[in-house]
């Protein structure tokens, strides 16, 4: 189990005996909280991802022979700071296109699919799980820290090519929001619980509070949001993560979070220069 010491041969071994099958066990969770109503959804959704997180930590400890600090039960507080800092960025675009003119509210009704509980929890937590635990901490122990939220951030964000409404531009816009700015936050908290807070709370905010589309995903909340205006202002069919005020809003997020990791040393710098420093 040698080569699992090396950061290339850990890559690839934790893509496939962890990503790939959270990715195939993700879906078919998402399949069954869809056939579920809130409540059993929610509860479903709780199992599951205790579950993906119990295989993360067995298998950093058993196999990778490392502790998982990025997810121990001891930083569990920063999901109540990622939930906050989520909320707050969604809170904060809409609040912004409703003093532009462009976004207009009525009431909604009963949380739609797409902004159930049970479906926030499953994408916040096996998302971060593999986005940021698996793919851009072994980039980031190859590559060095920037490097690896460069490509994390262009492989999340391909992800989504296939998501209704999907453009070049709203790509190109999530591998700012959903790749940049969430590894921002993970190398400068080193913690999963902080992206996952985050990551669900935009989710559950963006389209079961205000009813927006979610990544293309459409669905009703407990108010209807009406956009109205050019598609670089309001986000167009694939929603208000493809707006302009949403890119940079989670920019200069991204920006501040990294100089904190740097002025902190949390930045890892590449495999050969930590070999050759050695």
């Amino acid at each position: 189990m040698r080569w699992l010491r090396h950061p290339i041969g850990a890559l690839i071994a934790e893509l496939v005996i962890l990503a790939l099958p959270f990715n195939a066990a993700y879906r078919f969770a998402m399949q069954v909280v869809y056939r579920l109503d809130a409540i059993w959804g929610a509860l479903f959704a709780l199992v599951a991802a205790v579950a993906a997180c119990n295989v993360y930590n067995l298998y950093a400890r058993f196999v990778a022979r490392r502790a998982a600090d990025e997810l121990a039960p001891r930083r569990a507080r920063g999901a109540l700071y990622g939930l906050a800092l989520g909320a707050l960025l969604i809170g904060s675009v809409v609040a912004a296109l409703a003093i532009s003119g462009a976004a207009k509210f009525d009431a909604g009704g009963a949380f739609a699919r797409a902004g159930l509980p049970g479906v926030v929890i499953l994408a916040g937590t096996f998302e971060e799980l593999v986005a940021r635990g698996v793919v851009l901490r072994n980039l980031e122990n190859t590559l060095g820290s920037f490097a690896a939220i460069a490509l994390s951030a262009l492989l999340f964000a391909s992800l989504h090519i296939g998501n209704p409404g999907a453009t070049p531009l709203s790509i190109a816009a999530l591998s700012i929001e959903g790749g940049v700015m969430l590894g921002a936050v993970y190398v400068a908290t080193r913690s999963l619980w902080w992206t996952a807070g985050i990551h669900s709370a935009w989710n559950f905010t963006q389209t079961g509070l205000f009813g927006i589309a979610d990544s293309g995903h459409s669905g009703q909340g407990l108010l209807r949001t009406e956009l109205v205006g050019p598609n670089w202002l309001t986000g167009g069919a694939f929603g208000i993560e493809a707006s302009l005020v949403s890119v940079a809003l989670c920019a200069i997020v991204a920006a501040v979070f990294l100089i904190y990791a740097q002025r902190r040393g949390h930045c890892v710098p590449t495999f050969w220069k930590r070999t050759h420093a050695i």
